[in-house]
């Protein structure tokens, strides 16, 4: 009674969960909506097994397997919605905050200029919330920074939050800012143009999936047109109603299985990517010098040389950013807050170094030296020149070499994403392999149910 008890209430409470984030998404719900998506549903499942033959026990399964998972379904169309429209906006806001700070160079005035193009929203909420923020605090010195971090807080993106302290940077200590406001747009261009191509592959992948369901059940209704060639029932089986329709089940959940991975939001890919690494380089910097750890070395190696040149820039943009009121040295050290977290390990080594000796050049030359990195390691031998008095002009150095990284970073980004997406052809072929057991199941049905009729007379 206590288990039964227990279990009752984690579905009670597992239902709560759904129906708070189906709110979340902005899903609204309607007596007669609900109706309607659950009578296409049982239609649905009504038609694949007259489809397939099923007697009513089987059918009743089904339509119990339809219901379950259509709630489910539904979460993931609004997520999708949700996300979207959460990109949509980010991207926007970012393109918009940057043109109206070229003109005013007040965060105030920018964010005034911005909430005026959105229409009601959660994003012009937010705004306001950020803009009463400033208004209306008076005790707090730090109170613009706060505002924007509300923003910040309800779409987290690395690119916003230097884009943030770009401006309070550039509010508070002016200087030269075209170069770098060009640069951001630029950063924002390549990760907006990113999301969308990684929408549209999603969008594909989706629907070979969908295709490769339904071929698979059309494969299998071969067996049954044979059988009625020959005047056979093969499908009244009470083994071929149980595969039929565990088949069909395995083949719905494939489905929400695809759907649920192609519906994540539009950072979920880069927060999960990102934990990842850094506990693989935790791994990475924990391995000895015997033969079994050299080798996992050598292969955590290959694999994080990629991510980094894909967060290498992101730390880099900060940097320079810093550099327009520091210098070198303290840029460093204000940079390490908001690095990228694969990054902080280094840089809290060669901060360490330069507070002991400022004129360290190997501090410089060692960050990231474990791993095989040119562009790297010109940057950083071109920060210590500048350092050192010994460079050109470093605005205009940093900024070409921000963008030679930026276009490797985008690089490593985009294959990051295809390589996410490279599981969803296991999802692909599954229907094929749920198909092809009914199949071969189907087949030797049919065999015996032959060899019986020709033993009776019947055929």
């Amino acid at each position: 009674m206590k288990r039964h008890g227990k279990e009752k209430e984690k579905k009670k409470r597992a239902a709560a969960r759904l129906s708070d984030e189906l709110s979340a998404y902005g899903y609204v719900f309607s007596p007669k909506k609900a109706a309607v998506r659950y009578a296409l549903v049982i239609a649905g499942m009504f038609i694949l097994g007259r489809f397939f033959g099923l007697h009513v026990i089987p059918q009743i399964v089904m339509f119990i397997a339809g219901m379950i998972v259509l709630p489910l379904l539904i979460r993931n169309t609004y997520r999708n919605r949700y996300y979207q429209q959460k990109f949509s906006d980010l991207n926007i806001y970012m393109e918009q905050f940057l043109y109206s700070f070229v003109k005013s160079r007040k965060v105030l005035t920018t964010l005034e200029d911005t909430y005026d193009l959105f229409e009601p929203g959660e994003m012009k909420r937010t705004i306001g919330m950020a803009i009463d923020h400033i208004r209306n605090t008076y005790n707090e010195s730090d109170f613009e920074e706060k505002a924007l971090h509300i923003i910040e807080k309800r779409y987290p993106y690395q690119g916003l939050t230097v884009m943030h302290r770009f401006a309070l940077r550039t509010e508070a200590l002016g200087g030269e800012y075209q170069e770098s406001v060009e640069l951001l747009l630029e950063s924002r261009r390549m990760w907006a143009d990113r999301v969308y191509a990684l929408q549209q592959e999603k969008k594909v992948k989706r629907r070979e999936i969908v295709l490769s369901i339904i071929t698979s059940l059309l494969l299998c209704s071969m067996v049954y047109y044979m059988a009625g060639q020959m005047n056979l029932d093969v499908s009244a089986n009470p083994f071929a109603q149980v595969i039929t329709v565990i088949v069909l089940i395995l083949d719905l959940f494939i489905y929400y299985k695809a759907d649920s991975k192609l519906t994540a939001g539009y950072l979920a890919n880069d927060t999960d990517r990102e934990r990842e690494y850094v506990k693989q380089y935790e791994r990475f910097e924990k391995y000895g010098d015997s033969f079994i750890d050299q080798m996992g070395k050598r292969a955590a190696r290959k694999k994080l040389t990629e991510y980094i040149k894909a967060c290498f820039p992101e730390w880099l943009m900060q940097l320079s950013l810093l550099m327009q009121s520091e210098n070198v040295q303290m840029a460093i050290f204000r940079s390490y807050d908001d690095a990228p977290e694969i990054l902080k390990p280094e840089l809290q080594r060669m901060i360490g170094r330069l507070q002991l000796n400022p004129n360290d050049k190997n501090a410089y030359m060692d960050f990231l030296s474990e791993f095989t990195l040119p562009e790297v390691r010109s940057t950083m031998k071109m920060l210590y020149s500048i350092s050192e008095g010994k460079g050109g002009e470093a605005r205009s150095q940093i900024a070409d070499i921000i963008r030679r990284n930026q276009e490797m970073s985008d690089k490593a980004k985009r294959a990051a994403d295809s390589d996410s997406l490279a599981g969803m052809y296991a999802l692909f072929l599954a229907p094929q392999l749920t198909g092809g057991l009914k199949l071969v199941c189907d087949m030797v049905l049919l065999f015996v149910v032959y060899m019986g009729s020709m033993a009776t007379g019947v055929v």
